[in-house]
């Protein structure tokens, strides 16, 4: 575990949270309907209870493109949705553009160059000297270590404002002509959205604050988690022995946090919506109870995986608690995202 697990006086908190959603959805139901075109041993199998939204209809999204024009698309959607749920969450924090001193931006479906920050600078108007920082290749856990490294920011420049953006448009990583399992996989959870927070580096009233961070990279996992980069675009990688590695490591890693942390108890937890396999891991390796992990698993089911997003969709919506709280999320690598979540009263 990183020396930055250890206990700090550093608190940093979040000011405002906003999130955007594309207006197509597509339920359980349906998903299984449209799939079963491809993978007929479908037919006949019990929906998921999910919904997720997409930038278009489902059928259009599963129809077969080049990699160039998905990028196209990716430039189209992304940076809407990203400056959609920054200005939400610049309002809720009632903070200016202007006032923002680092923004950070996430996202690991499609590729910009420049980066995402800089057409979001141009579109809402920060200033020409914000500092920015694009994180790109560290997928699902990218919006967590983004949390980190506005919370580390913060610690050194305690009154700065940070804006952290997180961007998705899974859809447009399906692949018309992989049969794959983990084609299927990523096709029945995977949504897209944004979702965005401001953060300052106070320990304010009545604010959700972060008092810590660490990342632990599992050995012999990089093949199990992330994407292969084809002539056709991204293809999903998802081994199935993702829940059995988190069962197996994730107990280990979360009681060293604590133990570094001082954590005599965790009162709540906001855990990255990667699908209902994931949460019975996470649940079976801490000894959690059903109702600890709800508030996520319900954002899974009104949103689906978000990969870097969820997280934040997760922690807005968690409602003032005592006590300590855990936020987990998974990447590429294997890794596991730990923040040290704690409401200022």
């Amino acid at each position: 575990m990183t020396a930055e697990a250890g206990k700090s006086a550093a608190v940093s908190s979040f000011r405002g949270f906003g999130t955007a959603l594309p207006e197509h959805t597509i339920d359980g139901a349906q998903s299984l309907a449209l799939l079963a075109d491809f993978w007929p041993r479908l037919r006949g199998a019990t929906p998921e209870p999910v919904t997720r939204h997409l930038v278009a209809p489902a059928d259009w999204l599963m129809q077969p493109r080049s990699l160039g024009e998905t990028m196209r698309l990716y430039g189209e959607h992304a940076p809407r949705l990203a400056r959609l749920a920054s200005c939400q969450a610049l309002d809720a924090a009632g903070v200016a553009p202007r006032e923002i001193d680092m923004v950070i931006s996430v996202s690991c479906t499609g590729y910009l160059l420049p980066s995402l920050d800089v057409r979001l600078a141009a579109e809402i108007g920060l200033r020409s000297d914000v500092i920015r920082l694009p994180i790109t290749e560290l997928g699902c856990s990218g919006g967590a270590a983004a949390i980190a490294a506005a919370h580390r920011h913060l610690a050194a420049f305690p009154d700065h404002r940070v804006l952290v953006v997180a961007v998705e448009v899974s859809s447009l990583t399906f692949q018309h002509g992989d049969r794959s399992i983990d084609n299927l996989t990523a096709s029945m959870v995977f949504g897209d959205g944004a979702a965005a927070t401001v953060m300052g580096g106070d320990g304010a009233r009545r604010r959700l604050t972060v008092r810590g961070a660490a990342s632990r990279l599992l050995p012999d996992t990089a093949s199990a988690l992330g994407f292969d980069l084809r002539d056709t675009g991204f293809h999903v990688v998802l081994d199935r022995r993702l829940p059995q590695l988190i069962e197996r490591n994730l107990g280990e890693v979360v009681e060293d946090f604590r133990a570094r942390r001082g954590i005599d108890q965790v009162g709540f937890y906001a855990v990255h919506a990667g699908g209902p396999r994931v949460f019975d891991a996470v649940e079976a390796s801490l000894g959690l109870r059903p109702q600890e992990l709800a508030l996520s698993r319900r954002v899974f089911r009104e949103v689906g995986n978000l990969s870097s997003a969820s997280v934040f969709f997760s922690m807005a919506a968690l409602a003032p608690l005592g006590g300590d709280g855990l936020a987990i999320a998974f990447g590429p690598g294997v890794s596991i995202e730990l923040t040290h979540l704690r409401w200022n009263e």
